[in-house]
């Protein structure tokens, strides 16, 4: 037996990565789609955001209705975990932890299918940004 061979999906258009919002009755509302996959979970709040981030360190704010990147930003390392979103004396805060420790930093799986992307560099965030008022 030969080693492992890694494909990409063929229909993937060289990205590993998509984020998509459905409604209940499993109507695709939007999807974003990026060459890196997500390696967050998301988070939706009232106020209609939705946070997430992926593997190649970018971590997005989009508009929830639309799916429109509202704002992003690139932390120092790949954004992992859960983003948490909390408030202090009305004002409204979104942490997002960062880090080397997911398994989907693995050795050499993500290397293998998306070589043109840099593995995150180790270290370990939180970082916490706080929303407009």
């Amino acid at each position: 037996m030969g080693p492992m061979q890694w494909y990409l999906p063929p229909r993937s258009e060289e990205k590993l990565g998509g984020l998509m919002a459905i409604d209940a009755s499993g109507k695709v509302l939007w999807q974003h789609r990026t060459r890196a996959p997500f390696s967050t979970a998301a988070l939706a709040t009232a106020g209609g955001l939705v946070f997430a981030g992926t593997y190649d360190r970018h971590f997005f704010a989009f508009d929830a209705k639309t799916g429109q990147v509202l704002w992003q930003v690139r932390a120092p390392t790949s954004v992992q975990g859960f983003p948490i979103s909390y408030g202090v004396r009305g004002r409204q805060y979104i942490a997002m932890p960062a880090g080397t420790g997911g398994s989907m930093l693995g050795p050499g799986r993500l290397e293998r299918l998306i070589p043109d992307v840099p593995r995150p560099r180790a270290g370990n965030t939180i970082t916490v940004f706080a929303l407009p008022g």
